[in-house]
């Protein structure tokens, strides 16, 4: 057997639990609060404080004394000064996970030629309608044991009283700033002088996405709810069909930017229940509270957010920041796959060309624009069969200072539809909805999808097509091109899911999880995408993703292909091999490092045959 494979998986074994970073709870307070807190503090050693004597009315034995009776009772000498107080925004991101059994793992296996489909639960073959009964139930109880996100709130405290709240939780974080919002049109960045090439009609989007043939196949979004965010919720009278949308919490006007949102996911995903959400009325965790309730039917497994939150100084930063926690945590908490745009350039708003929080979201899949016809004029060429494309001038790369490659995936980021009130659509704003749809129609077509994010992300890793000519994301970000429907859903593909579980149950005794993958013949080409999703509470006091996983490919002993890096910031692992004999394979993902041991991970994967 080929050594390198056991130096790759010994390596995923050594490490389990290490110390996380030592923890400055002054670190989560905003600048100004913090300053705040440190200058009364400094204050205070530096002067002589007034103090009082107060005679408590009781003994040492806590007896209340009589009128005049001293003896045996407590002085206290306490501070005559009275502290300033400031108004902040509580946060609170501790996640709570419900007491339940583990279900899972969970396997399928899908062949568009034979068009047959194998489901797997807990080790053994299952028929797919008992399948969706057990997972389903489960879900429910899940459900209804699962705890809400808290709720931030705005509070006048003192230096004391907000020290004592940073003591007393490790997921407090105290802002002094209002988030504000960036809709990112095109518009947006028009000061900056950046035109586009070409805009897409709805059948030149149709064709170079393939959704023209999920539509042929009835793939339309059915049974799917998707929930959008944005300033304010759309005007029903100017998008396509009213019938299939539902404004919630929208108490400010309608406005042009949501209702361009809401067509477009209604445009590429028609069967679907969009629910529209004005973004001031769910403060607290970027989407409806219980998404997959008795309230939504159908049940919200998608989600769309197409504007950036930032504070009102320092504006967009590279910064990790609260709504990229929160993201992270509703993710996390309620198994919703969120698509976010990595927003436009907007030079009055930031410096360089960071991604807008949410965007910044580890559990999120971050879209960016591009142009599909940008060569149209040189006759659009290919290479090796496949397209060329540009990314859009106006789109945002830069990663935060967690290190992940930002964004995840490209997509057709200017529309044109002429039948509508509104007829152009340009931004990443649009991408981002249009992305959202293509996974709408997926799950339509394969609901095994269907609550887990951590799956869909790898779907989407290996079902890009094409190549981009100016991507300056050049660490290892949206390169590849953009997703195709034919990869994504009509494909032969491998799926598969482990429960939100401990280290020391996934990776019990330091043992790779394994799967064992048959029906492969020689010379098929694979992509091969592993994610894991965790709470944002434990990525933002980390300062970085835990969790660090190997995987290893081997076919009759010998290594075909993996990956495993201890500096790898991603959280996901995507590589790339050709099958070099007809029969099985086996998979083996490993852990490597895991700064949180204690806090659940949920893991997925999936296997894309590539053309």
């Amino acid at each position: 057997m080929n050594t390198k494979p056991l130096l790759v998986l010994s390596l995923a074994g050594c490490i389990s639990a290490q110390a996380g970073v030592t923890d400055n709870y002054l670190d989560r307070l905003s600048p100004k609060a913090r300053e705040f807190v440190e200058k009364y503090k400094a204050e205070k050693a530096n002067k002589k404080v007034e103090k009082k004597k107060v005679v408590s009315k009781n003994d040492v034995l806590g007896r209340k004394v009589k009128q005049g009776q001293n003896q045996d009772s407590t002085v206290y000498l306490v501070e005559n000064a009275v502290e300033p107080k400031m108004e902040v925004t509580v946060y609170d991101l501790t996640v709570e996970d419900p007491d339940i059994e583990p279900l899972g793992p969970a396997h399928y296996s899908y062949n568009d030629e034979t068009k047959e489909e194998n489901f797997w639960l807990n080790g053994k073959k299952i028929d797919k309608k008992s399948f969706f009964k057990k997972t389903e139930e489960w879900e429910n109880r899940r459900m209804k044991l699962l705890k809400p996100l808290k709720e931030p709130y705005k509070a006048f405290l003192t230096p004391t009283e907000m020290e004592r709240k940073l003591q007393s939780s490790e997921n407090i974080y105290i802002e002094t700033e209002e988030s504000v919002e960036t809709a990112n049109y095109y518009d947006a960045i028009a000061e900056d002088g950046v035109t586009s090439t070409h805009v897409a009609l709805y059948n030149e989007a149709l064709e170079t996405s393939q959704l023209s043939t999920a539509f042929a196949y009835g793939d339309k979004g059915n049974d799917v709810g998707i929930y959008y965010v944005d300033t304010g919720c759309a005007d029903e009278s100017k998008i396509p069909n009213p019938n299939k949308h539902e404004g919630k919490a929208c108490n400010r006007p309608n406005k042009e930017h949501a209702t361009k949102v809401a067509t477009v996911l209604q445009k590429f995903a028609p069967n679907a229940y969009i629910y529209g959400y004005d973004r001031q009325n769910i403060e607290n965790t970027l989407g409806p509270s219980n998404p997959m309730g008795s309230a939504f039917n159908p049940k919200i497994y998608v989600g769309s957010v197409s504007i950036g939150l930032r504070n009102e100084s320092p504006q967009h930063t590279t910064a990790y920041e609260i709504n990229d926690a929160r993201l992270d945590d509703y993710i996390y908490n309620y198994g919703v796959t969120e698509f976010v745009n990595a927003g436009n350039f907007t030079p009055s708003e930031q410096t360089q060309r960071a991604i807008h929080s949410p965007g910044k979201a580890l559990n999120a899949i971050t879209v960016g624009a591009l142009d599909p016809k940008a060569l149209y004029i040189y006759g659009n060429p290919t290479y090796e069969g496949k397209p060329f494309y540009f990314y859009e001038p106006y789109s945002n790369y830069l990663n935060s200072v967690i290190g992940d490659a930002k964004p995840e995936i490209m997509n057709i980021g200017n529309f044109y539809f002429p039948e509508m009130a509104y007829t152009t659509y340009s931004g990443t704003s649009f991408s981002t909805p249009f992305t959202a749809a293509m996974a709408a129609d997926m799950m339509s077509r394969h609901p095994f999808f269907k609550g887990h994010p951590e799956m869909v992300k790898p779907v989407f890793l290996t079902s890009t097509w094409g190549f981009s000519l100016n991507d300056p994301d050049t660490d290892g970000g949206a390169y590849h091109g953009a997703p195709v429907y034919s990869l994504l859903a009509l494909n032969k593909t491998y799926s598969g899911y482990w429960p939100r579980a401990k280290d020391n149950v996934l990776f019990k005794d330091n043992k790779s999880l394994e799967m064992n993958i048959s029906g492969l013949v020689a010379g098929e080409k694979y992509k091969l995408a592993v994610s894991w999703l965790m709470k944002g509470s434990t990525i933002k006091n980390k300062g970085k993703m835990p969790v660090n996983l190997a995987v290893v490919v081997l076919q009759n002993g010998q290594m075909i292909s993996s990956f495993g890096d201890i500096n790898n910031k991603n959280p996901y692992v995507l590589l790339s091999f050709t099958v070099p004999q007809s029969g099985s394979i086996k998979i083996y993902i490993g852990r490597i490092v895991n700064y949180a041991a204690n806090e659940d991970i949920a893991i997925g994967y999936h296997m894309a045959r590539q053309p």
